[in-house]
């Protein structure tokens, strides 16, 4: 089947209300961060109760991704959105004002529900919206935007509690307020778009029922979620405790921490745009998958080993390409699988995100508390073992890009035997 004949150009004040909230998504879940042991000692905390502020949002997200998943198939992509990001913006207001750990964790989980019923409608709305020759690129740039954001909470949240008055209350208040206006924006310009037929819907039909259930069959999109589940357990673990390490471990002060903390999400932008440009002018999918995964295993490495700034902020350069230079990749070969549509890839990535964002969960959480007994150092470098998750499922996934006759027509003439030119007598 063609790709759409006639693609509205209104296609791009959707692509641009998804990136403000992906950006958006970002500043909340991370805000607590760089300021996280101004929090812990503003409540009287310990440190694993600090890294459940920051890992309750995952756990949440995991839980209802899959509620997001059956909202896009009753509702649509775009009520679901709405009403996710306004729940985050409203939740990231009230955080504001939490005077207590109990009241800042109820508020926590409430942004976790929104974040997580807002994690699959851009997958959905981006295969409304655009053609499939659109996906790679679109795909790049919404990830690129959601590392605009991580950027952005490591270097603005230093400055902005400086000039608050030190109050990370504070901080979290004017963050809501950021997201609230996203929000407002997405219901006053956000519209549904066009459920046409895509070519991947055409082979295999599968029977007709949810498609949670349908997805949650597939290999491959099994395979995915193993592979994130490993890959977001290290890389929210570096996140949350990395500036803690770097001011416990090396004396670096909260501003240059978070300065060198930043390095990893700002590697990650540009590892996007890297993978991104790479799976879509090259049409596969594969190269930019499972050999990413081992940059993340060799930064982590050296982040934490090593002490020179210089070389901690190279390797943190590697996890940044590790961790985000797969992404498009990915999502572009969920898209592209065989019976796949709008509604079904909305559960596909909540499925997915799910299982990742419950990975992300349990390792702050489970870093906090063993970090009491064994050493910090000791934790981060022994969860690494999870990093080896997303190299081995993400080489099983099948390659599903364009490219992959060239690919495929290569292998066959290798694969036959040479055929010695016949002398003459």
């Amino acid at each position: 089947m063609n790709e759409r004949a006639h693609l509205s150009p209104y296609r791009w004040v959707i692509e641009l209300l998804l990136l403000l909230l992906l950006t958006v998504q970002s500043l909340t879940w991370l805000a607590p961060a760089p300021i996280l042991d101004e929090i812990k000692k503003g409540l009287g905390i310990s440190l694993g109760s600090a890294g459940l502020i920051i890992s309750i949002i995952a756990l949440c997200i995991g839980i209802f991704s899959i509620l997001g998943a059956v909202v896009i198939e009753k509702l649509g992509a775009l009520r679901c959105l709405q009403i996710g990001v306004w729940l985050m913006a409203l939740s990231e207001i009230a955080s504001g004002f939490a005077g207590s750990f109990s009241m800042l964790l109820v508020c926590r989980v409430l942004e976790g529900v929104g974040f997580g019923m807002v994690i699959a409608p851009p997958g959905s709305l981006t295969m409304e919206w655009f053609g499939e020759s659109e996906w790679p690129y679109i795909n790049m740039i919404n990830f690129a935007f959601a590392y605009v954001g991580l950027t952005a909470v490591f270097r603005i949240t230093p400055t902005l509690f400086a000039a608050v008055n030190s109050s990370w209350q504070s901080v979290l208040f004017y963050y809501g307020i950021a997201t609230a206006g996203v929000a407002v924006l997405w219901t006053i310009l956000g519209r549904q778009g066009t459920r046409a037929p895509v070519a991947t819907e055409v082979e295999n039909q599968v029977a007709t029922g949810s498609a949670l259930v349908e997805v949650m069959k597939m290999r491959n999109v099994l395979l995915i979620a193993i592979g994130l589940f490993g890959g977001m357990w290290v890389f929210q673990l570096y996140t949350a405790f990395l500036p803690q390490f770097l001011r416990g471990f090396r004396g670096m002060s909260l501003a240059e921490a978070s300065l060198l903390t930043q390095v990893l999400p700002l590697t990650g932008f540009f590892a996007v745009l890297g993978g991104g440009f790479g799976t879509a002018l090259t049409g596969l999918r594969k190269p930019f998958t499972w050999p990413i995964a081992i940059f993340t295993l060799v930064g982590c490495i050296g982040a934490i080993e090593l002490r020179n700034p210089t070389w901690i902020g190279l390797s943190l350069v590697l996890v940044g390409i590790g961790s985000a230079g797969s992404l498009v990749a990915i999502v572009t070969l969920m898209m592209e699988l065989p019976n796949m549509n709008p509604t079904r890839i909305g559960a596909a990535l909540g499925f997915v995100w799910a299982v990742g964002y419950f990975g992300a969960f349990l390792s702050p959480v489970l870093g906090g508390k063993l970090a009491a007994s064994i050493g910090l150092r000791q934790v981060m470098l022994g969860f690494l073992v999870f990093q080896v998750l997303p190299t081995v499922a993400l080489y099983l996934l099948p390659e599903t890009g364009p490219g992959r006759a060239g690919v495929e027509k290569a292998a066959e003439r290798a694969a036959q035997p040479a055929v010695e030119p016949v002398k003459s007598a």
